[in-house]
């Protein structure tokens, strides 16, 4: 770029020049200046000549004079540049004091002084500063570039410290404004699940999710627990209809969002309709803590007996330690003794353990069977605490409940068995 400007200027000199050259023709002009007894004579090509060279010196003069004062500066430049690195890398290696003592001496350059404040702030927040903070922030609320920014912080400092309501007031403006950042979304969402209001919360998670600031595991986890929340804050059988019905597909098919559906639907009386979610849910896609939460159900007279939905899993899941709890669990409310003993003692050496165990206890303990129960319910504890269980004789066999089984055939939907695991 400077070549191609000294090439210009010397095109312009060259025209300029040609161009004087055809207005003279021949005639170089007069000019005299006189003042007092003082008289000067001269061409006026002379005079031009004169005048620009005087000017190059005038310029070469103040360049000479000002250069002190450029080298300074330039050097200022550096050591702020410098300073700047050094407290960036400091804040990334977790050393935030460094960090901030190098930041805030960087701040002292006008092109990086938004930047370093953001980042001394970053220092600040990471060692727990919070009067410095505040006035870190307070500086950062004086530019119009980094006003926002700064309040979504304010906003996080006061979520962070409890004050859920404060940081909604904060953020609310911004986002009826249209300048709420991903940030400030997020940090508004938690905002309001805090104050128990995770049901309006839900507006701001397509802003999560295209904003693409968490990583796709944490993403889910994030909306999962957020979707939870708002089922359970639901204060009736007709905003958790409502709330149910305005999820899409994915969001009910989320394990946990179905379980926390299932157990407000209980809480509310709603037995049946929580047992047929599960069992939508569990048709794409199978899910062991569904499945447990399946069976943890309480009886209804209203609905109809879900041993036999269950069994039918069977056949694709014949290993699966939380199905045959489950089943042990629907066997027992149905008062089929031998069944349940016989998928518990399964779900034992599938590795259920103490659920398993406890779950056994009670089965003993309807039928009668104190001694089984109580010893069922000890190897509960035992195996809660580490220790191995006793051997204990089945009541419908004479088989010892911790004698090995034969693993059962797993096939598929298409009826291919499947490995073993």
């Amino acid at each position: 770029m400077t070549l191609y400007r000294l090439l210009l200027l010397l095109l312009v000199a060259a025209v300029l020049g040609a161009l004087a050259v055809h207005l003279l023709r021949g005639d170089t002009g007069y000019v005299l200046i006189q003042r007092g007894d003082l008289a000067i004579e001269t061409t006026l090509v002379n005079a031009v000549f004169l005048l620009l060279a005087s000017l190059a010196l005038l310029y070469v003069a103040v360049w000479l004079l000002r250069w002190p004062l450029r080298l300074w500066r330039s050097g200022a430049r550096r050591g702020a540049r410098r300073r700047f690195l050094d407290g960036m890398i400091a804040l990334v290696a977790g050393r935030p004091n460094r960090a901030g003592q190098q930041l805030l001496k960087a701040t002292k350059l006008p092109t990086l002084k938004l930047p370093a404040l953001i980042a001394a702030h970053a220092a600040a927040h990471a060692r727990g500063d919070r009067v410095e903070e505040t006035r870190l922030l307070d500086q950062l609320t004086e530019a119009p570039e980094t006003h926002d920014l700064a309040t979504e912080l304010r906003a996080r400092n006061e979520l962070l410290d409890g004050r859920a309501g404060a940081a909604i007031e904060m953020l609310v403006p911004l986002a009826q404004a249209s300048r709420l950042s991903p940030m400030g979304a997020r940090w508004l969402i938690e905002a309001l699940a805090a104050r128990k209001r995770a049901r309006e919360a839900l507006a701001y998670l397509p802003r999560i999710r295209q904003s693409q600031q968490l990583p796709p595991d944490e993403l889910a986890r994030f909306v999962s627990r957020v979707l939870v929340a708002a089922l359970e804050q639901t204060t009736d059988a007709i905003n958790l209809h409502a709330l149910w019905a305005d999820l899409n597909r994915d969001e009910k098919r989320i394990a946990e969002v179905a379980i926390a559906y299932a157990k407000r639907s209980v809480q509310l009386n709603l037995v049946g309709q929580a047992a047929q979610e599960i069992e939508a849910t569990l048709k794409h896609g199978w899910s062991p803590a569904l499945v447990l939460a399946y069976g943890a159900l309480p009886p209804d007279a209203k609905v109809a007996p879900r041993l036999k939905t269950a069994e039918g899993w069977l056949e694709a899941h014949a290993n699966d330690a939380a199905l045959l709890l489950t089943l042990g669990r629907l066997s027992r409310q149905e008062h089929a003794w031998i069944k349940a003993e016989d998928y518990l003692r399964r779900a034992i050496a599938l590795g259920a353990a103490a659920d398993a165990w406890e779950e056994l206890g009670r089965c003993y303990a309807e039928q009668g069977d104190a001694e089984r129960a109580a010893k069922a319910l000890a190897n509960a504890l035992a195996v809660q605490h580490g220790e191995a269980p006793a051997s204990l004789i089945a009541k419908h066999s004479v088989d010892d409940l911790l004698a090995p089984l034969p693993m059962a055939e797993e096939r598929d939907d298409m009826g291919i068995p499947r490995l073993p695991r």
